[in-house]
Order: C-alpha cells, then sequence, then structure tokens
C-alpha cells in the first residue's frame, strides 16, 4: 500500500495528477458499491484511496464533486468500451455481436446488484439535486449516443430499414430496457426470469417475435415524432 498523501501535496506533473485522481475516483466508487453514496463517508474513501482527507481535498471540493466525477467516469468507461467493440469490427453485424456480448457480461457480472442499487441511489439524489440530474442526464446520453451511432450504422449497412426507424428512438427504448432488466433481476430476484427477458428483447430486437394483431395501428404521438 502505497503511504497516505498528506495535505503538503508535492508538485506533480499534470499526467500525474490526472492518474491520482482517477486512483480515487475509483477508491470512490469501491467504496459506494460497498456501502451506497449516502452511507460512504470521506473517511472511508480515504482508507481506500490511501490519501488524507486534507489530501483528498486538494482533488475535489466535497462529497458531491466526488459523487459527479464517479458517475462521468463509469460514463466514459462504458461509453470506450462500447465504441471499440461497436467500430472496430468490419461489418455492423459483427458490431452488433459485440454490443450483444458487452451487454449480457454486464447484466450477469458479479457487481451487477450493486451497481443498480448505486444507480438506483443516484437517480433518486437526481431528482432532487439539480446539478447532479444534469451530470446524470449527460452520462446515459454518452450510452445512448453510442447505440445510436451503432443503430444508425445498421441502418447503412440494411440492417434496419433506414425509412421505418427512428435510431434516436430506439436506442432510447434499449438503454431504459437494459436498465429495467438490471432493475427487475435487483428487486425480483429469482422470480425475475432474467435470461428469459433477454432473449425476449433479442428475439424482438431481429424480429423473430412476431405479435399478429390484426388492424393495429400505432399510437398517435408514435406516428408523429419526428425522425432524426
Amino acid at each position: 500500500m502505497q503511504a497516505l498523501e498528506g495535505e503538503g501535496v508535492p508538485k506533480l506533473k499534470p499526467e500525474e495528477l490526472e492518474s491520482r485522481r482517477r486512483e480515487i475516483v475509483d477508491a470512490a466508487r469501491e467504496c459506494f458499491l460497498r456501502s451506497g453514496f449516502h452511507q460512504t463517508t470521506t473517511d472511508e474513501i480515504c482508507r481506500t484511496a490511501s490519501i488524507t482527507p486534507g489530501g483528498l481535498y486538494h482533488y475535489f471540493a466535497s462529497k458531491e464533486e466526488i459523487i459527479s466525477a464517479v458517475i462521468q467516469q463509469s460514463s466514459r468507461d462504458v461509453a470506450d468500451r462500447m465504441r471499440e467493440m461497436t467500430e472496430e469490427p468490419h461489418d455492423a453485424r459483427s458490431a452488433f455481436r459485440e454490443a450483444g456480448l458487452l451487454f449480457m457480461q454486464a447484466i450477469h457480472g458479479p457487481d451487477v446488484d450493486n451497481v443498480t442499487r448505486l444507480d438506483v441511489e443516484i437517480f433518486a439524489e437526481a431528482l432532487k439535486n439539480p446539478k447532479l440530474a444534469e451530470i446524470s442526464r449527460e452520462a446515459w446520453g454518452l450510452r445512448r449516443d453510442r447505440l445510436e451511432s451503432l443503430i444508425r450504422r445498421g441502418m447503412k449497412e440494411g440492417i434496419y430499414d433506414a425509412e421505418s426507424v427512428n435510431p434516436k428512438g430506439l436506442a432510447s427504448l434499449l438503454m431504459a430496457v437494459m436498465i429495467g432488466l438490471r432493475i427487475g433481476k435487483l428487486l425480483m430476484k429469482e422470480e425475475f426470469d432474467l435470461d428469459g427477458a433477454v432473449d425476449s428483447l433479442f428475439q424482438l430486437q431481429t424480429g423473430r417475435l412476431v405479435v399478429n394483431i390484426p388492424d393495429a395501428e400505432l399510437p398517435s404521438v408514435a406516428m408523429q415524432a419526428p425522425r432524426a
């Protein structure tokens, strides 16, 4: 374990400052996942990050700044992984397979319930904290943008019908479904058929889940929704 940093933080190069800041953010996220946002104290973060309170406040002025940094960093990490997995494959079909694999790894990950608990706690806090709400919207917006980019790539390569698909709307729907799946798993535990729900989602996404409703029409609000 590295020595604790005191209030007299040594002069560091910009890249060293950024590296140390990232270490603190990672330590804070570990604490939030373990104890929750409200229950985590700055002392707990300091112990995990091997830094004194004075050293911590050299990087962050408040606990709110720390949680904001955790939200932003987590979002960038997910967006970066999505970009790598959706842009590097040679064709859109391979990109969709990579994105599906990323989603399955996340939904079945060992920390998924703790991550969901933290997300729900942040959602609740954002309802009464405008600054945190804005940061949270931007963070989830990055995820939606990556999904939308993948969908647009699919439209160009003929996977989606460019005349009928609203890429931003579909990306928003898929993101909402992914959030809902995690919350359902957390709340209902073994009563929630996660694998069945995921399978149904992919059947729906690939057009294999067919519903025959004679004379069915889209809701008027969907009919009028502009396509980006």
